[in-house]
Parts: C-alpha cells; structure tokens; sequence
C-alpha cells in the first residue's frame, strides 16, 4: 500500500506535467495573429466568428478560444449554413494574410461528406461598384508608368475626381460604407472581415488550407483524425466547423440514436478543450428534426447557444408593407440567445429571447434590436370614417349659419 507522501508526490508530478504541457501549447501560437485580440469583457483570447454583429452579441466581440458555438434554426430555412460559411471564410482570409510571420496561421477543419463546402465559401466584400472602379484606379496610379513619371494624367479621370471632389461624392460613399463596418484600429484591421454571399472565395481553399473529415465514420476513428489535422498544423488557429449537424441527407437515422451522436459531440468538445489555447468549434442544427431529449443533450456539450426563429407568411408581409419604401430594412428572423460563452459557464443567466432580429443581406448577416413596427395600412382604414365624419359637421355647421343670417 502506497503512503499518503508518495501520492501525494505522484499528484504533484501529473499536474506539473499537465502545466508544462499546457504552456508549451500556449507558446506555440503565434503572438502576432492577425485573428486574435483579447475580449473587452473577460480578457480571454478571442477570434472573430465572420459575422462582426455576431461577435458582438457573443458580449467577447467573437469567439473566445477553446470554446464552441451551436446555431440551432427553426424552420425549414438554411441560414445557419450561412454562418458555418462566413466562420469558415474568415479562417482562409486569416490565413491567406501577407504579414503573416509563417506561412499561413489558421487552418479549418471540416465534418462533413459534402466534399463541394469549399467551393461554396463566400468572397470578401469588395465594396460598391464606385469603390471597386476607384480602386482601380488607385492601382493604375501606384503603377510604374512612363504616363506616371511624367506626372501627365489621363483628362478624363482628372475631370471625374474633381467632380467627385465639388460634390462630395466619395465621402458620402465612404461613410454609407462604414455604418455597419467594424470600428477597428491599425492593429486589428484583419481581425474581422466582410464578406460578400454573391461571390466565392478565390482561389478556393486548398488542401494545406481545408482538412475534410466524415462524420460517418466510427466515432474513435473521427476524433483520432481530427487531433491528428491538429497536430500536423501546430502554432495555428483550428477552426472545426460542423455544417448541417444530424441533417437527413447527410447523416443515417442510427446517428439519431443518443448512444451514437453524444460520443462524437463529447469528443470534439475534449479536443477543443485540450487544444483550448487555438482551437473553436462550430454547429449549425435544425432544432426541428431533433426531439427534445436529443436537442437538449446537444445543448449541454456546447459552450454557448443561439437560436434563429425565422419570421412565418403573416409576419413577413407585414414588414414588406412597413418598409415598403424601405426593404432593405426587412428582418428575416428573431434570434435567441440561449447560452454565451465564458458566462454561462460562471452561472450567469444570459438568456435574451426575442429581443434580436437578423437579417440576411448581401454585404453581412446583421443582428439588430427587434421592435414590431407600425402597419401604415391599419391607420388608414381607422383614419378614413373620421375624415368622412368630420366632412357631415363641416356641411351642418355651414348649413346652419346660412339659416341663421
């Protein structure tokens, strides 16, 4: 029988190897990447999500590191996937940055058969057609031309800046641009990006950029492949993204069973912990396919839950006739939030239902207050009888001081 000493020693032994692992795994990361800064709430080392008005319902402006994130939809709408994307093409962005000190910092690892997910991710913004033709323009200036030696420039594009100049033109798109652009210094001007859903990525993500592994596999043999895509890219940011969890036509219904889909989940969850210095996870679900039991055992292996609510029929025709003048002010959906990273964890209730509206735009998938607004229609009709009402007493009123002179 062992005595209390050499336990005791032994427990020292595991826990100072335990720490020199974990600081070991902290010196690995790079300093300097562009994709990290530290969370103005907690202090945690956080990277962006892609969707900058996401970062900043998380209350860490992004995803603290070593933590996850599970987007639960209701409906039959795909609007989670559009997160997984925007998440996914902010890690290529991250890695594709020239300042970078080694080659690439960020690589994304994928759980999914469909194989076509690169090639999906969508383009940064590159801003509005006069900011796309004035840059150009720029980059024909910077150019080492005999025309731009000689200081002699074209007439015609000198007439246009002038004109740009007299009416303000290029400030006015300058601050339309910036309203909902992040407000970030010299130092974090590559943390968060936008990106455009109409375009794709370009090039495409390669294969020392996207590490694509089945979920389909046996569970041991999933994690096993993961940690070692990890391994392999060591000193770089891990984002694993789960698109489409449990989605029908992608999973069998043996992974509906709790006994086969909760030892996968636990086990990215251990990773993403172990590896909590550069690695996140995210999920998208559709909560509508789950039972309750499963989707709240789902819940619980996540450090931090939304949920989207996407409007029915009624809610959205009454928002068209609201803006109509107007529709770029059109929310698709309700978003709750249901955990948050970091806080929930502590014991504090986050729980906000119903008070942020998102919407799907072009440029960024926004998150904004939700106020139901006011029908024009509505006022109308109840305005109309008055008007006519007011109308007979005009006419009595003139009738009867007629009779009366």
């Amino acid at each position: 029988m062992h005595s209390p000493s050499t336990l005791a020693d032994r427990l020292d032994r595991v826990s100072i190897r335990n720490e020199g692992k974990k600081t070991e795994e902290t010196e690995s990361l790079d300093a300097n990447h562009p994709g990290v800064k530290p969370s103005p709430a907690t202090s945690h080392q956080t990277t962006s999500t892609g969707s900058f008005h996401l970062d900043k319902v998380l209350g860490h402006s992004g995803l603290p590191l070593g933590n996850s994130l599970l987007v639960e939809e209701q409906g039959t709408t795909d609007f989670g996937s559009i997160l997984c994307k925007l998440f996914s093409s902010q890690g290529i962005v991250h890695n594709r940055i020239e300042n970078s000190v080694t080659s690439g910092n960020t690589h994304l690892i994928v759980l999914s058969i469909n194989q076509g997910f690169a090639k999906e991710l969508p383009g940064v913004y590159k801003g509005s057609r006069k900011d796309i033709r004035k840059s150009k323009i720029a980059e024909e200036e910077a150019k080492v031309t005999v025309q731009n030696l000689t200081g002699k420039t074209n007439a015609a594009r000198s007439n246009d800046l002038k004109i740009a100049w007299r009416y303000g033109l290029g400030n006015e798109s300058s601050d339309k641009e910036g309203l909902g652009k992040p407000n970030l210094n010299d130092e974090n001007k590559n943390y968060s990006h936008q990106f455009d859903i109409t375009t794709r990525l370009m090039p495409a993500p390669s294969a020392s950029e996207i590490t694509f592994i089945s979920p389909l596999q046996p569970v041991q043999v999933v994690l096993n492949q993961v940690e070692q895509a990890i391994k392999k890219q060591s000193g770089k940011i891990i984002r694993i993204v789960v698109p489409s969890l449990l989605h029908p036509a992608m999973y069998p219904p043996s992974m509906f069973n709790l006994a086969k889909i909760m030892p996968l989940l636990h086990g990215a969850r251990s990773i993403v912990k172990n590896y909590g210095s550069r690695c996140i996870l995210l999920a998208s679900v559709s909560s509508d396919l789950l039972d309750e039991l499963l989707l709240t055992q789902i819940e619980n292996t996540f450090d931090s839950v939304i949920n989207l609510e996407p409007f029915d029929q009624e809610m959205t025709q009454l928002l068209e006739r609201a803006y109509k003048s107007q529709p770029n002010k059109i929310q698709h959906g309700l978003l709750h939030i249901m955990k948050l990273p970091i806080f929930s964890e502590r014991g504090e209730m986050h729980v906000l239902k119903s008070s942020y509206a998102f919407k799907n735009g072009k440029r960024k998938f926004e998150i904004e207050e939700w106020g139901i607004p006011v029908d024009d229609i509505e006022d109308t009709e109840t305005d109309t009888p008055t008007h006519e009402h007011a109308g007979v007493e005009h006419k009595t009123d003139n009738t009867k001081v007629s009779v009366e002179f």
